[in-house]
């Protein structure tokens, strides 16, 4: 007996540790289930200016209420912002009540929108076991956000997806299939008036940014998946069709806000003042016969520094979308150090200078023609360079580019720089 007692103890504790550690099994959900797609408008901060999406599960009779949200991060994770910088800053998927999420966004003045979708009673089901499993999951709970293709949306629409497999279809919406995720990216920018960013994003993005994707890929922006499931349609039992998206509704009222800045604070309007101080500073220096390199050697530090960046961003981060960024044609990083050699004692001797220039004066004209497809704002800055490159290539008192010169270079010959003064004597001599 107690040999016999002992082995019931015993199958007891392994019991217990085995549904310690095993996997919650989802609770079964009442026929008065409610599965909707919140979609939360675009903020004015930045890090809002894209809108937001969350999945809600409402059901009354289990006292079922888990608004799951794919955007969240813990701030306390160790090297917070080196690793947000690299694009290795893991993301988190959490829930809470939509009136938690209600309460913070009214407050905030960001208009919320629910759709209720039209699922079968399976497919409700499927869907929330397959959050639970996600979330109850450490190693799923936590993933690597990737803006264009691993977010808080697109997290919702390939949930959206599986459970509804192949049921579920997609209608084309005029207008968004035409687009790159960077125009999408801009649209959102320019919406919210944060042009200095979009600048500045722009300029560390490169060539994965700027692929043409189609109605899927183009829903990782929430307000596009909103639209997307609005005119989805869900084939049902008899091959008879429905919205996917059954009924619609605003969870609460809101204020149009649109905080324009002053032309004066836009990247464009310094970008033109600096280009047109740069004609000026330019034609001063042709007037006076100057090289006026202290001021390239601002300009183009600056603009080497940046480069320094870009190349980081593409070597040394994971976002994934900073690779074979062409910007680096006119942001030429090797600007930092080689501008600091130039100096006007070596301009009379050194020939390279003039190679310098033309090589970046053609490096600039490519940069600029694949700038001005995506940014205006920034072609007064590429325009500045080209006109510093163009004065000392061509039009700079002694390295100025004549054809003779110029047949010189073509054929690998040895370019000399001829000082003004000694072209006036030579042609004094030959008239």
């Amino acid at each position: 007996m107690k040999n016999l007692h002992l082995i019931s103890r015993i199958f007891y504790v392994c019991l217990f540790l085995y549904l310690a550690n095993s996997p919650i099994v989802a609770q079964k959900l009442s026929g008065s289930t409610k599965v909707s797609l919140i979609t939360i408008a675009p903020g004015n901060e930045l890090n809002d200016s894209f809108g937001h999406t969350l999945l809600w599960i409402y059901d009354p009779a289990n006292r079922v209420d888990k608004a799951y949200n794919f955007g969240g991060y813990d701030y306390d994770t160790k090297d917070f912002y080196w690793k947000f910088v690299k694009g290795q800053l893991p993301y988190e998927m959490s829930y809470a009540s939509l009136d938690a999420y209600k309460e913070y966004y009214q407050k905030n003045n960001r208009k919320m929108t629910e759709q209720i979708m039209s699922l079968a009673m399976g497919q409700k089901q499927l869907l929330f076991d397959n959050l639970e499993k996600t979330y109850n999951n450490p190693k799923t709970r936590n993933y690597m956000y990737k803006f264009y293709t691993d977010n808080c949306s697109t997290r919702i629409r390939d949930a959206l997806m599986e459970a509804c497999s192949d049921s579920m279809h997609l209608q084309n919406i005029p207008g968004m299939n035409d687009s790159t995720y960077r125009q999408w990216m801009n649209k959102c920018l320019l919406r919210k008036h944060h042009y200095w960013a979009a600048v500045g994003m722009n300029a560390g993005l490169g060539t994965p940014a700027d692929e043409r994707v189609l109605q899927i890929n183009a829903c990782y922006i929430p307000e596009n998946l909103m639209k997307s499931m609005a005119s989805a349609r869900r084939m049902a039992a008899q091959h008879h069709l429905y919205y996917f998206v059954k009924s619609t509704k605003e969870l609460f009222p809101t204020k149009e806000i649109d905080d324009e800045p002053s032309f004066f604070l836009t990247p464009r309007f310094w970008f033109f003042l600096l280009l047109i101080f740069t004609f000026y500073r330019t034609f001063r220096h042709w007037k006076k016969r100057q090289k006026g390199y202290l001021f390239d050697k601002i300009l183009f530090g600056f603009v080497g520094l940046l480069g320094w960046v870009l190349l980081f961003l593409w070597f040394g981060t994971d976002h994934g979308v900073t690779n074979n960024n062409m910007n680096l044609l006119w942001a030429f990083p090797f600007h930092l150090p080689i501008i600091f050699w130039l100096s006007q004692e070596k301009a009379a001797r050194d020939y390279w200078y003039g190679y310098y220039f033309i090589l970046i004066g053609l490096m600039i004209i490519m940069g600029l023609i694949f700038v001005v497809q995506y940014s205006y704002d920034t072609v007064p800055l590429v325009l500045t360079l080209f006109v510093r490159a163009l004065y000392h290539a061509a039009f700079e008192r002694e390295h100025r580019m004549t054809n003779t010169k110029f047949r010189k270079i073509i054929k690998g010959r040895h370019l000399e720089v001829i000082h003004l003064e000694h072209e006036q004597s030579m042609e004094d001599g030959t008239e």
